[in-house]
């Protein structure tokens, strides 16, 4: 299936477009003790949603994801 060339918008694998996940750190250097914290998703940087290319985006529809913007059709 060719998609229509140009940007397309998903949610977030990694947060689930929540934009945060829990990260694991230590709670000093000296210490072997650690705690589970939130933080900033790296893959979408705390937005939710990633942008890509119709080449990525063929591979995610075709895995079952569904996107959340097009491009618009020529």
């Amino acid at each position: 299936m060719a998609l229509v060339e140009g940007e397309y918008e998903f949610t977030c694998d990694e947060c689930n477009g929540d934009g945060s996940v829990q990260v694991i750190r230590a709670t000093d250097e000296d210490s072997d003790e650690a705690e589970l914290v939130w933080d900033r998703c790296d893959d979408c940087r705390g937005q939710g949603t990633v942008t890509v290319d119709d080449e990525v985006a063929a591979e995610k529809i075709a895995y079952g994801q569904t996107p959340i913007r097009t491009p618009a059709g020529s």
